[in-house]
């Protein structure tokens, strides 16, 4: 009697060896790895991309430090009711700070907007 096979499996006879070596009801065998090729075939592990990243925030932080230490000087800011004698890098960030959140604001309104218009549309 032979047993029953899965579905694109051909049949095979009775006492025949599954492929791979390994008779039904015992645990497959492990198959050796093959050894690691020497140090020099192995691929190369230079990265450039990874250097070239590197580089790039190398440049950046060099660039940022710069900028606050040009930006150190002491400029007054002229508030509605008051003075203030502050670092121009404080009032640059400070002005920065401000745009971001006033763009934020600015879309969230228009999205707002453009939504409640489209919803008094009928639709097809």
């Amino acid at each position: 009697m032979s047993t029953p096979q899965p579905p694109g499996v051909p049949d095979r006879p009775a006492g025949e060896a599954p492929p791979g070596g390994t008779q039904v009801g015992t645990p497959p065998t492990s198959v050796p790895a093959e050894e690691a090729p020497p140090e020099e075939d192995r691929p190369s592990t230079w990265q450039p991309m990874l250097w070239v990243k590197i580089g790039l925030l190398l440049l950046v932080t060099a660039y940022a430090i710069a900028f606050v230490a040009e930006n150190g000087q002491r400029i007054d800011v002229h508030f509605v009711f008051a003075t203030e004698r502050v670092r121009l890098i404080w009032a640059i960030l400070l002005l920065l700070g401000v745009g971001l959140l006033g763009g934020i604001l600015l879309s969230q309104l228009y999205r707002h907007r453009r939504r409640s218009r489209l919803a008094k549309q009928p639709r097809k």
